[in-house]
């Protein structure tokens, strides 16, 4: 059974951002990535995040490769499609589990 975290992805990172703009340094602990990267988040637009929900497999987790994320959120900020769906496809496949 496949199940789709699309939904659980985009709040979560809705959530994260109100953090962010609130209290960015309590965001870059939780989140464990740099500032610089926390600040991105911020302003960076819910329109923009929506395209997380392309990602059905789970993307909740407290740490995180900062160079996915930054690609990530500057090709969201940017409104770059190509790069947006690149980044995505990229996650996807880092984050499928592998069968046993």
């Amino acid at each position: 059974m496949e199940i789709d975290f699309s939904s659980i992805n985009l709040q979560y990172l809705l959530q994260a951002r109100d953090i962010a703009q609130k209290q960015p340094e309590l965001a870059s602990a939780v989140l464990g990535l740099p500032v610089e990267l926390i600040d991105v988040l911020a302003h960076t637009s819910g329109e923009s995040l929506a395209e997380i929900a392309k990602i059905k497999a789970p993307l909740l987790m407290v740490r995180g490769e900062s160079l996915w994320w930054a690609r990530l959120f500057k090709a969201l900020k940017e409104g770059s499609q190509d790069e947006i769906n690149a980044v995505l496809e990229h996650a996807s496949l880092a984050v499928k589990v592998q069968p046993e």
